[in-house]
């Protein structure tokens, strides 16, 4: 009987620290449903939407930045040359596209056009095909164009060079 009444005591002390564990596992798991359930809902649908901003400069400022108008294409006629390699068996097919400020810069690049493809032809004539294929490379190549081309067209400015084809054998 002595035994009974322990082995009940035993369970007695128990049976409370489960249900005490359960209960605070459940609290915790429910305050986390709510709070990640509030989160997605403020986000969702009562947090403020972000505003456009419009661009008053008309244009100007930095290039490539998102946002701003494209200004005139004037693509170029592809070029292929033969590459800087000791063998002769490396060349580079390019298809150029110039971005300009205005129609009147197009008309002018079009008068000089045989102006800017000797630029091309002589400074890619010149490169290795190790300084051709590394991104830094094309980077150097289109600022080094740009700023060529920038020389020859003023008052006029060049925008942006765009590489549309870029082929390396």
């Amino acid at each position: 009987m002595a035994d009974e009444k322990a082995t009940a005591a035993a369970e007695e002390q128990k049976a409370p620290k489960k249900s005490k564990l359960v209960f605070f596992i459940i609290l915790g798991v429910t305050v986390l449903l709510l709070g990640g359930g509030g989160f997605f809902a403020y986000t969702k649908w009562m947090a403020p939407k972000p505003t456009a901003v419009e661009d008053n400069k008309g244009g100007e400022g930095e290039k490539g930045a998102p946002g701003k108008a494209i200004g005139e294409i004037l693509p170029l006629d592809p070029f292929v040359v033969n590459l800087a390699d000791p063998s002769g068996k490396r060349y580079l097919k390019l298809k150029i596209e110039l971005e300009l400020e205005s129609p009147a810069a197009v008309e002018k690049a079009k008068q000089v056009a045989p102006k800017l493809r000797d630029m091309v032809i002589m400074m890619l004539t010149s490169l290795s095909f190790e300084e051709v294929m590394t991104p830094e490379g094309k980077i150097r190549i289109r600022d080094e164009l740009l700023e060529r081309f920038n020389q020859v067209m003023r008052p006029d400015r060049i925008k942006n060079i765009y590489f549309t084809e870029f082929v390396v054998q």
